[in-house]
């Protein structure tokens, strides 16, 4: 009697959990529906803001004029760029978008959250449920390396690591956290992923993962993931260069050094350098 009794509430509980699995996922997919509806009425292409980079240590400036220069220079070359100042170093990155044109990587992402949630396991799975993993040779014929903004990535169905890297630390900034993207390697290959620092602890997001996730399965600490060798980090305002072991699995040591600050500035800013004016003349 007892045993049937037993196995009559287990029953009703597996049924219960089931159930609210469904409902779950039935809730997170309207929430992707609803947000990609929206996002179809925009316009998705990158927007060209005026910036300026402020060097650490230095505080040296360098103008919005010089970076659309410098931009510009890299002429219809697919990739990424880095960028080298003789007292800071390499101080800032640029990858190509999908319009071939070139952006700072802190441009890509806009402050884009699709839906709102609490918990921030969501984000991840959320894209896990939206996204699947394609190279960019295979997406953008045959050009090795494009990048999509937050909103592009995750209204495309279709994109690589940095990309979901992208989206999910864009997310996770919007909600309050800590979150930057790393751009690195992992098993001898170019690589991107997340870090999110909460509570004392850093953790290693791996966007593009598919499997495993759970809305109350917590996220792993980066310190258990040695394959992953961070090079550079940034977040919307900042970037670093990890100038200590690419073998670390700690993210906020002091070789972990911040190049620079991505400055955004008024759309009707005036210039008021002659040099600069004579640029834009041309």
């Amino acid at each position: 009697m007892f045993k049937a009794l037993f196995y009559s509430l287990f029953g009703a509980i597996v049924i219960i959990i089931v159930a609210d699995g469904v409902v779950f996922q039935n809730e997170m997919r309207g929430q992707i529906d609803t947000s990609l509806m929206a996002l179809g009425k925009q316009d998705l292409s990158m927007k060209s803001r005026r910036k300026d980079l402020t060097l650490y240590p230095s505080e040296k400036k360098v103008a919005a004029y010089r970076i659309d220069k410098m931009l510009r220079s890299t002429g219809d070359v697919t990739g990424i760029f880095t960028y080298f100042d003789g007292e800071t170093g390499v101080y800032t990155m640029s990858a190509q978008g999908i319009d071939k044109l070139q952006y700072l990587v802190n441009n890509y992402l806009e402050g884009y959250q699709p839906f709102e949630v609490e918990n921030v396991m969501l984000p991840l799975y959320a894209l896990s449920q939206r996204k699947s993993y394609l190279l960019d040779s295979k997406q953008y014929s045959g050009r090795e390396d494009v990048w999509q903004s937050s909103r592009q990535a995750f209204y495309y169905p279709r994109g690589d690591c940095e990309d979901h890297a992208l989206v999910l630390a864009d997310w996770l900034i919007e909600m309050g956290e800590d979150a930057r993207v790393v751009v690195g390697d992992m098993d001898g290959g170019g690589h991107a992923w997340v870090v999110l620092f909460k509570e004392g602890k850093e953790f290693l997001l791996e966007a593009t993962q598919k499997s495993g996730l759970s809305r109350s399965k917590p996220y792993p600490l980066a310190l258990l993931y040695p394959d992953y060798h961070p090079r550079y980090m940034f977040n919307r305002e900042h970037f670093w260069e990890n100038t200590g072991s690419a073998l670390t699995t700690h993210y906020l040591t002091a070789k972990w050094q911040k190049k620079s600050r991505y400055n955004f500035l008024p759309f009707d800013s005036r210039f008021d350098s002659k040099e600069e004016d004579i640029f834009r003349r041309r």
